[in-house]
């Protein structure tokens, strides 16, 4: 097994356990914290922006990755149609949609867009008593072009 592996669920089972008695956890499916690190890891990886692997009892406040555009939160879901960010909760300046495949273990960049397109995106429940901002997968803009953007950033810099 890769050691990339490894670590990741041994990081995702330390913040399971880390915040496991706090009433704003919320794991809403198998793995909640693997698959949302999996997600992390591929952006990571595409951008070449290290994870922040550090235990956080509070959480990371919606902020996964530093960028020039700002902060990028990562969203990761196996079924992955909507990008979803709950209302009150839209924090970072970019969101990005990644899904993951159980049979693979990978996660793939689907699509991204920016905090103020999230906030003006329509609200719904979607079974769990948390209303979320959504934007369709569909609708979402090309990673490429996000990668178009922060990687020329950087290299200016």
């Amino acid at each position: 097994m890769d050691n990339n592996i490894i670590d990741l669920k041994k990081i995702a089972a330390q913040r399971e356990n880390l915040h496991k008695n706090h009433k704003s956890s919320r794991p809403l499916s198998k793995n909640y914290e693997y698959l949302g690190l999996k997600g992390e890891a591929k952006f990571a990886e595409e951008f070449g922006i290290p994870m922040d692997n550090k235990l956080r009892p509070e959480g990371d406040g919606g902020r996964d990755f530093p960028s020039v555009l700002g902060n990028i939160d990562v969203k990761t879901a196996r079924k992955a149609f909507n990008l979803l960010v709950e209302v009150g909760k839209v924090v970072s300046d970019v969101y990005v949609l990644a899904k993951y495949t159980d049979e693979t273990d990978e996660a793939e960049l689907l699509g991204w867009e920016y905090k103020d397109k999230i906030l003006k995106a329509p609200t719904k429940d979607f079974g769990y008593g948390i209303i979320n901002h959504y934007i369709s997968k569909n609708e979402l803009i090309p990673i490429s072009h996000l990668k178009d953007i922060v990687l020329d950033k950087q290299e200016r810099k």
